[in-house]
């Protein structure tokens, strides 16, 4: 079996000077590879190591990149047939040339000195320049090369890198027309790496935070987070960054004036043409003035609720003291006329049959009076409340059947002990309702429960009539539910409304017990 250091000193001994440069060039390019490949092949003539030497030829001749054999001058000792194709001239023109020729006139210089590191150095150079073909046609290359100490020439791979480069001219072209845009936007925008740093920030950002690019860059603009936020903020965008997810989030960022604004933040993914996931990208919105606008609404709202809220206990305070004077005068009035005339109806039975007959009369209208003054007394304020709301609620449920001919079903828990203002309203809310399923329900049954759960009291009437439709809820005389919904959110309740067309409706109400107050 031939050796390596044989089979290279028989290549070395062939009689072309063009053969044995190139030959040369090709063993020792790499030479570990090809001689541990070569110690396994049976070699037994010269003809066999004159296969393996143009078998390295050919791969040599048609590798993917341009192989030169360079000299201290920069003469070309040997090339291959891609390097020739770059140039788009012959190898045996090239061959005795000047590289430096082919190089761009402006970086000749780069060049030269570029070749002079290769030869005072053993380790490997690499540079990117513009060389001319042929046609005088400019393309970039990246060049590596090293030193052959042997035979004082240098061995140097070139290959054509001009899409790269035109691929790379066309990112930053796009690069600078989105920053020309982004800071030309009335946002501020953002764009982040793969790895959740920052990496850009529109002029409007900068001009907003009055701090400059090398400031907020990576994670240095989390510093004009307001500090309750932070932690909200980065939770956030690492959810979205681990699902690869559009995210949005409110905080508060610090102007360049020191005051923190509202800002409604957006991202989402940037990826590459292939794939490649390549961070985010996102827009930042000022709105304070819309979280002023629903602070001052929700303001307004509140106010209005105390503002029912007072009204309805001005209102039942009045009811309460308009029923307590009829009561005590028009009631006591009646009651002592109501005895008067009864005595005279009794002396009168005998003697004065007519007169009998007409004081008879006048005693029914008496009771008769009486009667609307107690349905009117109950009416301003039922007196059952005074015994609780149990009693108030059982009596509400008998005078809705009585007046109604609804069957009404009525489970309670033991004695439930409000104060006065939300015993009332709860007995309101349960009026007003039983009121709701006479006019509109067109019920036949009502089932009514009062029960505790957990730290509320919960109050659930149901009635099987034809329930409410979407329409009904939008009439503009339409204020029962309102109403009722008004006087639960004033006790900081709850209401639930479970209605399907021809099903019944559900009402819920829960309204927290004075231990959780």
């Amino acid at each position: 079996m031939i050796r390596p250091k044989q089979l290279r000193r028989r290549a070395d001994e062939q009689p072309s000077e063009n053969t044995v440069s190139r030959t040369t060039f090709m063993f020792t390019h790499d030479p570990t590879v090809q001689q541990q490949e070569l110690s396994y092949l049976p070699v037994n003539s010269v003809l066999d190591t004159n296969r393996l030497t143009n078998r390295y030829a050919d791969l040599y001749d048609f590798a993917p990149v341009g192989y030169f054999c360079i000299d201290r001058q920069g003469l070309i000792r040997d090339v291959n047939l891609t390097g020739a194709g770059l140039l788009v001239i012959p190898r045996a023109s090239l061959v005795g040339s000047n590289l430096s020729d082919y190089i761009e006139p402006h970086l000749q210089a780069d060049f030269s000195s570029f070749l002079e590191d290769v030869f005072s150095s053993e380790e490997k150079k690499i540079c990117e320049l513009s060389l001319l073909n042929a046609m005088k046609q400019p393309f970039h290359a990246h060049i590596e090369a090293n030193v052959d100490s042997a035979t004082q020439t240098c061995r140097m791979v070139v290959c054509d890198i001009s899409a790269r480069k035109q691929a790379e001219r066309i990112l930053i072209e796009s690069e600078e027309r989105f920053h020309l845009m982004a800071d030309s936007a009335p946002v501020l925008i953002w764009t982040t790496g793969p790895d959740q740093q920052y990496l850009w920030f529109n002029k409007m950002w900068l001009d907003f935070t009055g701090r400059t690019l090398e400031q907020e860059l990576n994670q240095g603009w989390i510093e004009g987070i307001h500090d309750e936020d932070v932690a909200h903020y980065l939770a956030s965008q690492s959810a979205a960054f681990a699902e690869r997810s559009p995210f949005s989030v409110e905080y508060r960022l610090r102007s360049s004036i020191g005051h923190y604004h509202y800002m409604l933040a957006h991202g989402v993914p940037r990826t590459s043409p292939s794939g490649r996931f390549l961070g985010y990208i996102g827009s930042c919105t000022d709105i304070s003035e819309r979280k002023n606008a629903e602070e001052q609404l929700r303001h307004s709202r509140q106010m209005l609720r105390h503002l029912v809220s007072y009204q309805e206990r001005v209102r039942e305070d009045e009811r309460k003291r308009i029923a307590r004077e009829i009561h005590d005068d028009l009631g006591q009035n009646l009651l002592a006329l109501r005895i008067d005339v009864s005595m005279l109806h009794t002396r009168t039975g005998r003697a004065h049959p007519k007169l009998n007959e007409r004081v008879s009369i006048a005693l029914s209208h008496i009771d008769a009076t009486m009667k609307a003054v107690r349905a009117a007394i109950n009416n301003l304020r039922p007196t059952v409340l005074d015994l609780g709301l149990t009693a108030a609620i059982e009596w509400q449920v008998q005078d809705f059947q009585r007046r109604s001919g609804i069957a009404c079903e009525l489970t309670m828990e033991d004695e439930v002990t409000l104060e006065d203002d939300r015993a009332t309203a709860l007995f309101r809310i349960l009026q007003e309702s039983l009121n709701n399923v006479i006019r509109h329900a067109q019920a036949s049954y009502v089932k009514i429960a009062l029960y505790r759960q957990e730290y509320k009291l919960c109050m659930k009437i149901a009635d099987n009539g034809i329930g409410i439709y979407p329409d009904c809820r939008r009439k503009a005389n339409s204020f029962g539910l309102v109403g009722i919904e008004e006087r639960i959110n004033a006790l900081g309740g709850e209401l639930t409304i479970d209605s399907q067309p021809d099903k019944g409706t559900v009402l819920t109400i829960s309204l927290p017990l004075q231990e959780q107050c």
